[in-house]
């Protein structure tokens, strides 16, 4: 299942009573709840959102199934919709109350669960035999696609070039992506190109990833490190990382000189970075471009 399935239940209407969805990335489980929200808007006396995560937010268990088992407001009215954020923080006790619900849930509600992680395992069989679980990801060879889909819903078209040069400058972080499109949706222009995405994103920077990725191709060791040195002063660490594992793997799906085993070595370099950052060893950046342009050298001398 995926970022497409769930927009063919949103088409749909949700047709089942019961959906769960979960994924890793906490801002497709944003990006589920607007949709949600924006859908039905105009019925805001049938919509509730309630977060296991928060006590401010958040009602005993069993006046969630009350509400759920209550007809909706107004006889125009098609069903009732209530919102669970954060159901990965429920207690045992409100999953079994909310797994007796599932058995036979309302066939005038529909309940939306959003779970942050992998795999949820909550519910017994019975009770997930009424719930349509669904797994959202994007992976990084979706993300222009991605981004092209979420431009779309602001009027506006990023060429391809403006998309690469996008993820250098942002990287993969679906969140601050959404925010930067978001900026061009104030702008007049509506079909944005390479120059736009430089006049409007982090434009205090005199260089970005992609830059530093074009220094590490050519081999250029002074220029990659003084491009890093402007560079790390707007961007953190692991967007940086985002945006050079897309490079690569770009680098990768076109017709290049590079050999397999060089691919492989790149990325688990960068793996290994992704870890050392994650346990806040120092200097990993500075370490991981020493060890790329060793890799980039040693390509060099293979294809001669």
């Amino acid at each position: 299942m995926s970022i497409k399935q769930l927009h063919i239940e949103l088409s749909n209407g949700f047709p089942s009573p019961s959906y769960l969805f979960y994924s890793s990335d906490d801002f497709l489980l944003y990006e589920i709840k607007t949709l949600i929200k924006d859908k039905y808007h105009s019925d805001t006396l049938n919509l509730d959102i309630f977060d296991a995560g928060s006590s401010e937010n958040f009602k005993p268990i069993e006046q969630i199934i009350d509400i759920l088992n209550t007809m909706p407001f107004l006889s125009t009215a098609k069903r009732r919709v209530v919102i669970i954020e954060n159901t990965q923080k429920l207690t045992k006790k409100n999953i079994e109350k909310l797994s007796e619900y599932l058995i036979n849930p309302s066939n005038t509600s529909l309940l939306i669960m959003l779970f942050e992680g992998t795999s949820p395992k909550l519910f017994n069989a019975i009770s997930t035999e009424n719930i349509k679980v669904i797994g959202l990801n994007v992976q990084e060879k979706d993300i222009p696609s991605w981004i092209k889909s979420i431009s779309k819903k602001f009027g506006i078209d990023f060429t391809d070039r403006a998309i690469d040069y996008l993820i250098s400058c942002v990287g993969t972080d679906l969140g601050m992506l959404y925010s930067e499109i978001e900026k061009f949706s104030s702008c007049s222009i509506r079909k944005i190109d390479i120059d736009d995405i430089k006049d409007m994103v982090y434009t205090s920077a005199e260089y970005n990833a992609f830059d530093l990725f074009d220094a590490l191709k050519k081999k250029e060791v002074a220029e990659a490190f003084r491009i890093f040195e402007n560079v790390g002063k707007n961007t953190e660490s692991q967007m940086l990382l985002g945006a050079l594992n897309y490079q690569y793997a770009n680098l990768q799906g076109k017709p290049h000189h590079k050999s397999e085993r060089f691919f492989r070595t790149v990325f688990k370099l960068l793996h290994e970075a992704d870890t050392s950052i994650k346990t806040s060893h120092p200097y990993v950046i500075e370490d991981l471009l020493i060890k790329l342009l060793k890799a980039e050298k040693m390509t060099h001398r293979v294809n001669r």
